[in-house]
């Protein structure tokens, strides 16, 4: 494999603003803790980490080889990891009820969306992005209607601890 041009760098750069930018925007317009500029940063971060990676590490080996693989999958189990606790901070936990799960949940997707960036995957990147979009936009349209099916309480099928004179909480 050829080494990866800077041309090539911007265009995956580019390509990883953008998408992050687009689920970064549906954030923001549902005033979510983590909105446009950080749903884009974590996207680009993510394709940096990737980058360099592939750059730089492994000794500027080619992709193809056990040695820029290796270096690779480092840096993505990294990046989860990473991602994982800071989509941890933007859980809240309120009396019995949770808020911040789903943007938890669009920043660990905005990061494998910049890493895909950053390999050069960037049609998988664009599904990626679509079926993430389609997920936050459509699907929370069909989310009321199915709330009215479910049980009438968030925690109905939490288990039920015996109140001090033996029965269940309600």
């Amino acid at each position: 494999m050829d080494p990866i041009t800077h041309l090539e760098t911007a265009a995956r750069i580019a390509a990883a603003l953008g998408l992050g930018a687009a689920i970064g925007i549906e954030r923001q317009l549902g005033k979510h803790p983590a909105g446009f500029r950080t749903m884009t940063l974590i996207s680009i971060g993510s394709a940096a980490f990737v980058l360099i990676v592939l750059k730089v590490g492994a000794g500027g080996t080619a992709l193809g080889s056990d040695s820029a693989a290796q270096a690779t999958s480092r840096v993505l189990q990294g990046l989860t990891t990473g991602i994982g606790f800071l989509g941890a901070g933007t859980i809240v936990r309120a009396e019995k009820s949770v808020h911040g799960l789903t943007t938890a949940a669009a920043v660990w997707c905005v990061a494998a969306i910049g890493a895909a960036c950053g390999l050069g995957e960037l049609v998988l990147a664009s599904m990626l992005t679509a079926a993430a979009l389609i997920t936050l936009i459509v699907l929370k349209l069909g989310e009321k209607p199915l709330r009215t099916l479910g049980p009438t309480s968030k925690d109905s099928d939490a288990p039920q601890t015996p109140a001090p004179n033996g029965q269940p909480n309600s």
